[in-house]
């Protein structure tokens, strides 16, 4: 896997910088619809890749390799989730410096670590509708795929906004709750998807 990870670094590696900069820039903005954005984006960096390999016929080409069909399919997943982590430690890291530095309170957007973490199953969530439905699809046939993705990312970062303010005014018991409840149904869509996933790459065959 890491060899189909590589590969992935050496075609997006100039969209990666650009990548990189825009959740620096995100994650250093004192508003929480960027910094939750920051993270959510990564979900659609797959979805980049994904079309560059069907551009290129490597998927056609992948199976003359020593890949395992899940090899393959997990490759795209963990590239969605190395994504995710990145834009979630950049928010974290900015964050963090603007805390800790002598600055108005304004200029934090003052997001709790569980705020993050829910930003994070929220893009693995998207991750989870949009590598299923591509493999089906095929990103030619699937243009639509990508704009359900861009506005479900921008849908979620709105719905997470909504809750950052409406738990400020509640207990930290109901918070705790509503993780455990994201973080189970996350990884719960993330297996299913997974084996539809592998189904449908196997059928393209």
């Amino acid at each position: 896997m890491k060899a189909l990870l590589l590969k992935d670094w050496y075609v997006l590696r100039k969209q990666a910088w650009a990548y990189l900069i825009i959740v620096l820039v995100w994650g250093a903005i004192p508003s929480e619809v960027l910094n939750l954005l920051a993270v959510v984006y990564g979900a659609m960096i797959p979805y980049t890749a994904m079309a560059y390999d069907q551009r290129g016929r490597w998927d056609r080409f992948a199976r003359m390799l020593p890949y395992s069909d899940r090899t393959v399919v997990l490759s795209r997943y963990a590239l969605g989730w190395i994504s995710l982590s990145v834009g979630a430690f950049a928010v974290a890291i900015c964050q963090g410096v603007l805390t800790c530095l002598p600055l108005p309170a304004k200029l934090s957007a003052n997001l709790s670590p569980g705020f993050v973490f829910a930003a994070l199953c929220v893009g693995c969530l998207l991750l989870d509708l949009n590598i299923p439905l591509i493999l089906r699809y095929g990103t030619e046939k699937a243009r639509w795929v990508a704009i359900l993705i861009t506005f479900l990312t921008f849908a979620s970062v709105g719905a997470l906004n909504g809750l950052v303010n409406d738990v400020k005014t509640v207990a930290a018991a109901v918070l705790s709750l509503a993780l455990t409840g994201i973080l189970a149904l996350t990884i719960i869509t993330t297996a299913v998807s997974i084996l539809l996933s592998l189904k449908f790459y196997r059928e393209n065959r």
